[in-house]
């Protein structure tokens, strides 16, 4: 429809369906699902959807966003797959896995939905102020990525701390459990 839609981008409706039928596959009892499970090269697709991905973002060629969106939501959803079947059979874990379960990782995930909140805000006021600086191409790509990432990093980890662990149920246990036993330190005595 032109690009009517594009703004709202619908396309993501069909890459969480995508995830949630890798999901399926990687996690099923049915035979059919275990079928497709065990007969698709799955790290022969990872790659050959991971080069669609990069071929397709090339600007030149004109594409639509949906269609590279679409092969890396391809690349998500076999890794997954991949990943869970390592999982599940018991098999030593993929490279990418024990990547995604180093520490470092972990504690990024913890705070990974004020990331995806504010992110936009830092890169967006960042990129305009230094647009406005009149820096080369490659002055502006080097100072923006050397900024915004920490930049972004730490603002979300402060609005993760203000507004989102307050909220979550494991935070307000512990700091309910911590004032029960301080109110029995201070009642006992």
């Amino acid at each position: 429809m032109y690009g009517l839609f594009e703004s709202a981008s619908p396309w993501f409706i069909g890459l969480f369906a995508l995830g949630m039928v890798a999901a399926d596959i990687g996690f099923s009892q049915k035979p059919k699902l275990i079928a497709i499970k065990n007969s698709f090269p799955w790290i022969l697709l990872i790659i050959v959807f991971s080069l669609l991905a990069v071929l397709t973002e090339w600007k030149k060629l004109g594409l639509d966003l949906w269609i590279s969106d679409g092969f890396c939501g391809l690349v998500t959803a076999c890794l997954l797959i991949y990943c869970t079947k390592s999982i599940i059979e018991d098999k030593k874990s993929p490279m990418i896995l024990q990547l995604f379960e180093h520490p470092l990782i972990i504690a990024l995930g913890s705070f990974s939905y004020s990331l995806y909140l504010t992110h936009g805000v830092v890169v967006t006021l960042l990129g305009h102020f230094l647009l406005s600086r009149q820096l080369s191409q490659v002055n502006f790509t080097v100072i923006f990525y050397l900024i915004a990432v920490p930049m972004s990093l730490a603002i979300a980890y402060l609005f993760y701390l203000v507004f989102e662990r307050p909220f979550m149920s494991s935070f307000r246990n512990n700091t309910l459990a911590s004032r029960t036993s301080e109110k029995n330190i201070y009642t006992s005595k």
